[in-house]
């Protein structure tokens, strides 16, 4: 009689038994499904931050060299500009990097330059990456500078390139014999470091001798007279040893 009762009594606890598992399981899904739901802090933000607005982006040739230009307003999170060059139109190369205010007043413009101090000869098409905090960039339009070639262009070669940043040795080729010859070694940012008047005729070699040696890195050397115009080359400085 005892074996009797205790038969239903067992079902009736697993009955209440598969009541609470199905009761808990949708619960349980439910909190499952909802961690990762794609929520974030900023989808709680306020007003959504506008980009900066580029105002200008202009290039022009002075002196053989190209000096670019730029303003910007609603500067917000901005982290650098780099300028691009390319000849052909595909295959772009960086000319220099000019890091940005990042943030600016309502209204407020923020103006920027950099110098292309070897520019390529011809034609050459120039375009500014602004790059943000967080990795993503916008590139403005294209702007055009033409570097005609002169007929009586000063020529030189640097040797050795690299150069031991102590003395630089420059291998002349074409120029006035009759002018001064104006010597300059810039960075890369077209800053003038050194700069020195001398003399010489085709064919010679001279050697610029540095009070200070120069640090390890890349250079701009920039040779120039009133009636040959100017003429640029990378220099390179090596490691001291």
């Amino acid at each position: 009689m005892s074996q009797e009762i205790n038969k239903p009594m067992a079902t009736l606890r697993s009955f209440f038994l598969l009541v609470a598992l199905c009761i808990a399981t949708p619960s349980w899904a439910q909190f499952v499904g909802g961690f990762g739901s794609g929520a974030t802090a900023t989808g709680f933000g306020g007003q959504a931050q506008l980009p900066l607005t580029l105002l200008n982006f202009d290039a022009e040739l002075k002196n053989d060299q190209v000096a670019l230009q730029w303003s910007t307003i609603h500067e917000i999170g901005t982290s650098h500009f780099v300028v691009e060059r390319t000849a052909d139109g595909n295959t772009f190369s960086p000319v220099g990097r000019v890091s940005a205010a990042g943030m600016s007043p309502q209204g407020l413009t923020r103006s920027y330059h950099l110098t292309d101090a070897a520019p390529l000869m011809g034609s050459s098409l120039y375009r500014l990456k602004s790059v943000d905090l967080d990795g993503s960039f916008t590139y403005s339009e294209l702007v055009e500078v033409n570097r005609e070639e002169n007929d009586q262009a000063l020529a030189f070669a640097i040797r050795p390139n690299p150069s031991t940043g102590s003395t630089i040795g420059v291998g002349l080729e074409a120029l006035s014999a009759e002018e001064t010859l104006f010597v300059e070694v810039l960075d890369l940012a077209g800053r003038q470091l050194v700069s020195r008047r001398m003399q010489g005729n085709p064919g010679d070699y001279l050697q610029l001798e540095l009070k200070d040696r120069l640090p390890a890195g890349t250079y701009f050397l920039r040779l120039s007279q009133a009636s040959t115009g100017s003429h640029t080359s990378r220099l390179i400085v090596g490691q001291s040893r």
